[in-house]
């Protein structure tokens, strides 16, 4: 098991059934995880490791399961060498979402009202009235991916404060529209109508850099955008143009750029205030940790007993569940 904050009570259901469970904290480097996987029968992936091909294939005599905590398991495990090699991959589909949805909002919150200018200012010194900050029942939000994340988020700024949403997804929900009397419209056409643009699709190859020049260009002038998706969906480049033309007022992150991408350390120089940027924790509460935990462990039991998981997310032949 990888992660940090993982309560060792939620994993006495698997030592119930025999099972050793091996706690490792610190970020693990391929030829380690290859090490820590020799003989094992599951995997509970909680940290940053990436689960390769290569890992699978040295585990495949023993590994018949890797559970991963979280849903964007895209970036962290080779599903398709798992389906391969007959490994199970399981996620925590819905356990995060008020958590993310939570987080997403107060950051919108965050930004709308430049609080994080503010803080620890008795006065706030305005210049003019247009530096004062607008409610935001007077924004317009589009929401990039309508999966569970972001129909909660949009139900939250609609039933809460009135806002006026949009989205676009890959597949069009008319029942969230319908529901929650909001709009789809393409992608640009959304980027152009909204004050505030939220990201909130999976990293997959498809989405890498998907908020490009042509999207962020298209945003009205101060608008707003707030990534509590993988950074690696913002390109990194348009995102400093949109910053430095001043068609991106704010943008906020959960999590950034690696220590490889060298925009990243030109954005954080350049526009230190205006990007809001705290570590990768839009799904770290304790709650959402036991859900999440407490699902990982039933599938590694599910898998381990009956052969599959009802949270399996790989195309491998498997007993019906």
């Amino acid at each position: 098991m990888t992660g940090a904050g993982i309560d060792p009570a939620l994993l006495e259901p698997l030592a119930r059934q025999g099972l050793t469970v091996r706690r490792r904290e610190a970020p693990l480097t391929e030829d380690l995880l290859t090490r820590e996987l020799r003989g094992a029968v599951a995997y509970l992936h909680g940290g940053e490791e990436r689960a390769t091909a290569r890992v699978l294939r040295a585990a495949r005599e023993t590994l018949k399961v890797v559970a991963f905590l979280g849903v964007g398991y895209e970036n962290f495990v080779d599903v398709a060498a798992a389906d391969r090699l007959g490994i199970a991959v399981t996620n925590t589909r819905g356990a995060a979402v008020d958590a993310v949805a939570t987080f997403t909002v107060a950051q919108i919150i965050n930004a709308a009202l430049d609080i994080p200018r503010h803080l620890g200012e008795r006065v706030p010194g305005w210049q003019g009235s247009d530096e004062l900050p607008h409610e935001l029942a007077a924004r317009s939000v589009g929401i990039i991916g309508m999966g569970a994340n972001g129909r909660r988020i949009a139900e939250i700024l609609r039933r809460g404060f009135g806002v006026r949403v949009s989205y676009y997804s890959r597949t069009r929900r008319p029942d969230v529209e319908s529901d929650l009397g909001i709009s789809c419209l393409p992608l640009l056409d959304l980027a152009a109508a909204s004050d505030i643009l939220v990201v909130m699709v999976p990293e997959t190859d498809e989405t890498r850099s998907m908020i490009d020049s042509s999207v962020i260009g298209r945003m009205p002038e101060g608008a707003i955008l707030v990534n509590t998706a993988r950074p690696a969906i913002v390109s990194p480049g348009a995102l400093y143009a949109g910053l430095e033309k001043g068609r991106v007022s704010m943008a906020v992150f959960d999590g950034f750029y690696g220590a490889e991408c060298a925009e990243a350390a030109e954005l954080r120089r350049d526009f230190p205030d205006r990007l809001l940027v705290p570590g990768h924790i839009a799904s770290h509460t304790a709650e959402t940790m036991h859900r999440m935990v407490r699902q990982a462990v039933k599938s590694i039991e599910n898998v381990l007993t009956r052969g599959s998981d009802e949270h399996e997310v790989g195309t491998r032949p498997r007993p019906r569940f």
